[in-house]
């Protein structure tokens, strides 16, 4: 498994790496590889491998990895505490003591979170971040990701829209893998799909480019039905982008709106918050019906109990799906 992305590396290598093996899954490898890279800071502060850690060490790295949202510092912990479980399973913690296993609960997660770090954004500062954008290839990505648009792998909805995607009447035909729903979008989200269609040139740097540039200030963009499409190269084939596409287009709307931070899951959080803001209407709490409506727009997947689908959106309203979550968004 390579690290090349955390030039780090690790404290402890050969362990870690042992660690890493247990896991089945690449993707889940790697995200437990971001903390373990990070930890390594701290290790070498103390000089003991993190199985080792006591609680004020722990609490040291969980405060470190700086995260932005609970579900992230939930995340965080339970990485720290497996890995810490897995050195006591194979006798490498001086104790049989896991400090964390009993303090687990949603007010220690908070503790740790960077509260500067803003995660959600209103409608209002949703469309100033588009209007910004002179390419609609960039601007549709936020759009579509606030309208719920998402995909189970790799952002397949998005990338997945054709020029057969466009059903009129705001509505847009999606496709993750194998599966098809119809999304219905605002004006301003189906009017910026067209628009991204049509787009040839792709403008660099969003039109702030130097006087003495050598190279175009514009570049050539794939020509297909796909509506989200590559600057055209003599190296690839035209066709489908990949998921590089979007994380490149959020990053050029992230700079050319000077944040600190903006991921696509940021953007589909605000997204389902503003829905929930438009249901709630003055209520003291969000229904389950609501929930499920939220849930079923955003392709969230559902289960069926008793013939009925129902969403398991527990996690959602603990985060910050609620009504608590609105009023501090939208009425500070």
């Amino acid at each position: 498994m390579s690290n090349k992305i955390y030039e780090q590396g690790f404290f402890n290598e050969m362990q870690k790496r042992r660690y890493l093996k247990t896991f089945e899954k690449e993707k889940t490898a790697q995200i437990s590889m971001r903390v373990l890279s990070r930890a390594k800071i701290i290790e070498e502060q103390y000089q003991t491998d993190l199985y080792n850690f006591n609680l004020e060490q722990i609490e040291q790295l969980l405060f470190y990895l700086n995260p932005a949202t609970l579900a992230s510092s939930r995340q965080n912990f339970f990485i720290t505490q497996s890995y810490i479980r897995w050195g006591i399973e194979q006798d490498l913690r001086q104790t049989n003591i896991n400090p964390m296993d009993a303090i687990a609960d949603k007010e220690y997660y908070k503790k740790f979170i960077d509260k500067t770090k803003k995660t959600l954004f209103t409608i209002d500062e949703i469309n100033d971040m588009v209007d910004i954008c002179v390419n609609p290839q960039d601007a549709v990505v936020v759009l579509l990701l606030f309208n719920g648009a998402y995909g189970t792998i790799g952002y397949d909805e998005l990338l997945n829209l054709t020029k057969n995607s466009l059903l009129g009447n705001n509505d847009l035909m999606l496709q993750d893998g194998n599966l098809k729903r119809v999304l219905k979008v605002s004006d301003k989200c189906y009017e910026m799909v067209e628009k991204a269609l049509s787009q040839k040139m792709y403008i660099k740097k969003n039109g702030l480019v130097s006087s003495d540039l050598r190279s175009r200030a514009e570049a050539d963009l794939d020509q297909s039905d796909y509506v989200l499409r590559n600057v055209s190269t003599r190296s690839k084939n035209v066709g489908k982008a990949d998921l590089f596409l979007i994380q490149r287009r959020i990053a050029a709307v992230k700079s050319y709106n000077d944040l600190k931070t903006l991921t696509p899951s940021m953007i589909r959080n605000s997204g389902m918050l503003y829905m929930a803001k438009k249901m709630a209407n003055g209520r003291k709490e969000l229904t389950k019906e609501m929930y499920h409506e939220i849930c079923d727009h955003f392709g969230f997947k559902s289960t069926m109990n008793n013939g009925y689908k129902t969403y398991h959106f527990h996690r959602l309203k603990e985060d910050f799906l609620n009504v608590e979550t609105i009023k501090k968004v939208y009425e500070e």
